[in-house]
């Protein structure tokens, strides 16, 4: 308590100097003598000390009393700091600080233990910051010389000091335990200082005469004061003890709209209510003028009705109440407003339409009073869906920015309904807010209605000098080293060589590995051991030392071209160089990066290839070509044509931009003129100024879909099908009828790619779909600064001073690099929609992140909004989150055994995906029944599992219309796996493993879904036949894994698949002497056939079979005599890979390239021929 000791005797010296004559005077002296006396006998030991304390306590216990005392006498001169507003906060912020270090001591041994129970402290507590915040409130808002209002301060430090006393006294003395006190007389004590606020400490003057005057005062000053906001002194608090015996029902919802506009506020910024503070200063001022005027008649109104205690204050009570309901409305809708996304997904009214339906449903006597409300307003909302949808589908209409705008205020309408409708359900939100709100709603949506109206191109000369750099020159190793600034095209040129087939075919071995700012070394020795030596070869397990041997012995005997992309530090290529052997057979190595000092550091003879700006020739046919591809510019449009590529500032990037708003666009001169006039000088080399143009031109359902790559890192190719999961669960696609989400999604991205803004990585052989994509670093800075702008996502990196990011915006998407972010943040998350997780270090990102679950139990229910949680299949959950409503999208990685039945709770949820550890990988998971009646499910992954009832998924579940894509469930037989795609009628995509009979009597004829398009089938015990027939008359891909098969099976399957384009056949053994014949006229649309690891010694087939097959990959298939000479004469074809095959397998491959490439001009046609070597 010594700080205490130092403000006391601070206070004591001061006053007894200038006022030694009055009773609290004396007080005051005998405190400041005996803490003299304290202070000067540091040296006489404990036992004096003890001693003195120990007088002096029972002195004050014989006499001390709450001191009255003219507050006249006390008052001061104008340059007397012992009434300061300041020194009082101060004073009575030392004695809360102690007082909640005695609240916290329970530990009997500890010298500063109190005895008994602790809540009268913790009450005191409370009235002291009440107090505290009432000081700071006043010296805030006063404009006036601070000595008018010495009374009130005064009588302030004699309250804060009369506490401080009390407490004093009751502190143990060491070793003594106060056994001369009872714990009941502190009580007393305590107790009376709880009554304080209704002693008089004057004749006349009560201590709520000094406060309603002080109130009275500041009311008069609120048009000065409009800057102040109420809210920065807290003195919305509401007292802790009833002023009077049996509250009416209007005091009590006095009560009640205070505590409700204090719980808002702090969630409000300041900006955000500027226009209203003057408002809130009034209606705060007159609810402390009107608790303090209560105090003043507490024991007359026991008998006395509402309209005599209204008559006795002056006051009308509901109508004083009134705009305190009025600021309470405000403050809650504006918090909430404020914490929305300005850039919205177009998709946000159909998942609001279907879920108003459920919750009325489900919640009917929650909603019962709201029903005519949320009626009126799903009308409204079901008439705007049309327009919506031209917004969507016709970008490009004349009213487009008005039509923009009015969906956004549509969607921004559609959250917020959300939220009441939430709150009304929760109990957050009085039900008089929630009517108001509603209303509100109905009305701002009917006047928005109202509104509404209803290959590389240049560089040819660098290319050629490095080509040949690549195919000649020294005999010794050589890098091949360029660098430029960002935009500049390096990786685009680097990619061109090293996909040059005149390049290629002169190296033995061809890998390649993107750094990028943070990379993990054993990620790049991965991929380029992928290259290298295929896939299936790569042993993830190794260390990162053994991987870096086996890719230098794999390429000792080799010449070898390597492609490095995006180097950003000397320490990289000291990790790999010792990777890439010397032995003077002319390998390479190509380095990009954007810095010099990175490219002269690797040279080894070549000097680094500083890569230039585009001249003005090739800046316009660049933009030529992009726009038009293989037709030419008109002559009109070629000249202002030739003005926009000028001022692209010669970089690549921005032109390739540029010709994404003109390839949208009419091709108009008057059109492109304007492009021209909106670029204007200012975008002269400066790409982020062309990104931003390309982004403000892109229609709105367009926006929120790019912006959202903000969410992924640096350099990672982005698998497609999980990119678009993730973008209908965020309510980004648009439904249209008659197209299935995933396909309007997939028109998105074609969109996004059409417009230069999105880079293709991989696409389909079979049907040319995008697989996997990637965006330039500076289009991915662009979307996550304008993303956390638009309130739409925020990145939270752990920071090294602050430890954390904080925004006082409630962000609509949070991504992580570190669980630990995600604890520290979930405390103010309530209105975050979705969690993303990502590891910087790829190899993470398909293993574990910790052995140890981690504890999503203690967080999630912060996030009651949460629509999207992506743990990217690295993070183990010690639950599974059963209480989240809104949830859509679920990815994880569990330990359980089995799920709750409680899953169905997520009637919301759409993606599924639970991934498990390796060493439980392989149990079966036990699926609830109650997962069938999950019917929003679109996406439902979950390695080996199987139904937990056959029997009640047949009588009680319903279909699951909406079903796409299923892996990964366990039949052990034939009747459970019928019984399962009877449920899932519109399956397109199926994983499974069936467990097969060994000779069974006869083919079970599965009717597949009609719509299914992949299909994988793996066997779980090797070698037994499928007991099933394969009939699916629209599937394009098909993978069998451990079957036993025989010509006779495999004739009839492509008899019922006309449409097959894929097939995959691994670990296959044949029957008939292991032999696979095909006759003509099979597999007619068949594109890509891959056969690996099968027991298959004798092909055989027909000339007219696979008329249509474009590439052929035969891997560890030793047994094989030959690639069947008919291969020759299929026109299409353009690749055979052969792998781990025999020498006879070789050369017929070899035979038939000669035949292609000769005979039949194939130009096309490449074989490609690979061994494993470790």
């Amino acid at each position: 308590m010594l700080d205490i000791s130092q403000k006391l005797l601070e206070i004591c010296k001061r006053l007894c100097a200038s006022r030694p004559y009055n009773a609290f005077a004396y007080w005051k002296e005998v405190i400041c003598k005996r803490l003299c006396a304290i202070s000067i006998q540091p040296d006489d030991g404990f036992a004096y000390w003890k001693k003195v304390i120990w007088k002096t306590k029972q002195e004050f216990r014989a006499k001390y009393s709450f001191p009255k005392t003219l507050l006249a006498d006390n008052k001061v001169d104008d340059d007397d700091d012992d009434t300061n507003p300041k020194f009082v906060m101060e004073f009575i912020d030392a004695v809360v600080g102690n007082l909640n270090v005695l609240v916290k001591i329970n530990d009997p041994s500890s010298l500063l233990f109190v005895p008994g129970p602790k809540e009268q402290i913790e009450q005191v507590l409370k009235e002291l910051k009440l107090l505290r915040f009432f000081v700071c409130f006043v010296s805030n808002k006063c404009i006036e010389p601070q000595y008018q209002h010495t009374t009130f301060y005064t009588h302030a430090l004699i309250e804060a000091s009369h506490i401080a006393m009390v407490v004093w006294l009751n502190l143990p003395i060491y070793g003594n335990r106060n056994q001369d006190l009872a714990s009941s007389e502190v009580s007393c004590l305590l107790s009376d200082f709880m009554e304080m606020k209704i002693k008089s400490i004057q004749p006349g003057i009560s201590c709520n005469n000094i406060y309603i005057d002080v109130l009275r005062a500041l009311k008069s000053t609120i048009p000065q004061a409009q800057d102040k906001h109420a809210a920065e002194s807290g003195t919305v608090e509401t007292p802790t003890h009833n002023p009077m015996v049996g509250l009416s029902d209007q005091m009590a919802n006095l009560q009640e709209m205070l505590c409700l506009l204090r719980d808002n506020l702090i969630h409000l910024p300041i900006l955000d209510l500027e226009f209203h503070l003057q408002d809130m200063d009034s209606v705060i001022l007159d609810a402390g003028l009107l608790i303090y005027s209560l105090y003043d008649i507490k024991g007359q109104v026991e008998d006395k009705t509402l309209e005599d205690i209204n008559q006795a204050l002056g006051f009308d009570l509901p109508r004083n109440i009134e705009p305190i309901k009025a600021m309470i409305y405000l403050v809650m809708q504006k918090a909430f407003q404020c914490n929305l996304t300005r850039i919205h997904g177009q998709g946000y009214v159909d998942f609001l339409l279907k879920n108003l339906k459920d919750f009325q449903g489900r919640y009917s006597d929650s909603l019962a009073f709201l029903k005519n409300q949320l009626q009126v307003i799903q009308t409204k909302f079901e008439r705007l869906q049309p327009f919506l949808k031209v917004v969507v589908e016709e970008p490009h209409n004349k009213l487009k920015t008005l039509n923009e705008d009015c969906a956004t205020q549509i969607i921004r309408k559609a959250y917020e309904v959300e939220y009441v409708v939430d709150a009304c359900i929760n109990k957050e939100v009085p039900q008089w807010c929630i009517k108001r709100w509603l209303l509100d709603i109905i009305e701002e949506i009917t006047c928005i209605n109202a509104k509404i109206k209803y290959t590389i191109v240049g560089f040819e000369d660098v290319i050629e000098n490095l080509r040949k750099k690549l195919l000649s020159g020294t005999k010794g190793q050589d890098v091949i080293s360029i660098h430029g600034m960002p935009g500049l095209g390096k990786t685009t040129l680097a990619n061109t060589l090293y996909f040059d087939r005149s390049v290629v075919s002169q190296f033995d071995i061809c890998a390649q590995c993107c750094v990028s700012q943070v990379y993990s070394y054993k990620d790049l020795l991965l991929a380029l051991l992928r290259d290298a030596i295929g896939e299936g070869s790569v042993h993830r397990e190794l260390h990162a030392n053994e991987l870096a041997d086996m890719l230098r012995k794999t390429l000792l005997p080799r010449r070898y071209l390597i492609l490095v992309d995006d180097v950003w530090e000397n320490s990289v290529w000291d990790d790999l160089r010792g990777c890439f052997p010397d032995v003077n057979n002319s390998s390479r190595i190509i380095l990009t990066t954007r810095h010099h000092e990175v490219a002269k550091y690797a040279s080894v003879h070549s000097d680094p290839l500083h890569l230039r700006m585009f001249d003005e020739d090739e800046s316009w046919k660049l933009l030529e070509k992009k726009v038009f591809g293989v037709q030419s510019c008109s002559p009109l449009l070629k000249k202002v044509g030739l003005r926009i590529a000028k001022m692209c500032g010669q970089l690549p990037l921005s032109i390739v931009l540029v010709a994404g708003i003109l390839s949208e666009m009419e091709k108009e001169v008057e059109c492109w003129e304007q492009v021209a006039n909106n670029l204007g000088t200012h975008i002269h080399k400066d790409s982020s100024a062309i990104v931003d143009q390309s982004y403000h031109v892109l229609p709105c359902h367009l926006k929120s879909c790019f912006l959202y790559f903000g969410a992924f890192l640096e350099d990672r190719v982005i698998d497609i099908s999980k990119l678009i999961r993730l973008w209908i669960s965020e309510s980004f696609i648009k439904s249209s009828e008659g197209r299935s989400m995933e396909d309007i999604a997939e028109g998105y991205l074609e969109n996004l790619i059409g417009r230069n803004l999105v880079m293709v990585t991989q696409r389909a052989n079979s049907n040319g779909k995008v697989k996997a994509c990637r965006l330039h670093d500076v289009l991915l800075d662009f979307c996550k600064e304008r993303a956390a702008e638009e309130n739409l996502l925020l990145w939270t990196k752990r920071d090294q001073s602050t430890k954390a990011v904080y925004s006082h915006k409630q962000h609509a998407r949070l991504a992580f690099t570190e669980m630990d972010n995600l604890v520290e943040w979930s405390a103010s998350c309530s209105l975050v929609g979705s969690v993303l997780f990502k590891s910087y270090d790829p190899y993470l990102a398909r293993h574990l992140l910790s052995p140890h679950a981690f504890a999503v139990s203690q967080i999630l229910l912060n996030f009651k909004f949460l629509k999207v949680l992506d743990l990217e299949h690295e993070v183990v959950i010690d639950f599974i989150p059963t209480e989240l409503p809104y949830l859509r999208y679920l990815s994880a990685h569990i330990d359980q055994n089995s799920i709750p039945s409680s899953i169905s709770n997520l009637w919301n949820l759409e993606t599924l995906i639970l991934n498990r550890r390796p060493a439980v990988r392989y149990n079966t998971l036990l699926l609830p029944s109650t997962i069938w009646d999950m019917v929003k499910l679109r996406h439902l992954h979950i390695p080996n599992f199987s139904p937990e009832n056959e029997e009640a998924l047949l009588k009680n579940s319903a279909k699951l219309y909406d079903l796409e894509a299923l892996s990964s469930p366990y039949f052990s037989r034939v009747e459970d796996a019928d019984l399962m795609l009877r449920k899932t009628p519109n399956l397109r995509k199926l994983i499974c493993e069936v467990q097969c009979l060994e000779y069974p009597h006869q083919y079970h004829v599965f009717n597949f879904p009609i719509r299914l398009e992949i299909l994988k089938l793996y066997r779980s015990k090797a070698f037994k036949t499928i007991p099933f027939c394969i009939s699916a008359p629209n599937l394009k891909y098909l993978k069998l894994s451990g079957f036993y098969l025989d010509s006779q099976y495999l004739s009839e399957t492509a008899d019922h698949l006309k449409n097959l384009a894929v097939l995959k056949l691994y670990y296959v053994e044949f029957g008939d002497h292991n032999e696979w014949k095909v006759s003509n006229g099979k597999f007619p649309q068949l594109k890509i056939l891959k056969l690996e690891d099968l027991s298959l010694m004798k092909w055989i087939v027909a000339d007219d079979a696979f008329p249509n097959l474009e590439q052929l990959v035969l891997r560890g298939c030793r047994d094989l005599m030959e690639i069947p000479s008919c291969f020759m004469d299929i026109l299409s074809l353009q690749c055979i890979e052969v792998e781990n095959c025999n020498e006879s397998v070789v050369k017929s491959a070899m035979n038939i390239q000669e035949t292609q490439v000769e005979d039949n001009q194939n130009t096309n046609f490449k074989l490609v021929l690979s061994e494993v070597r470790y």
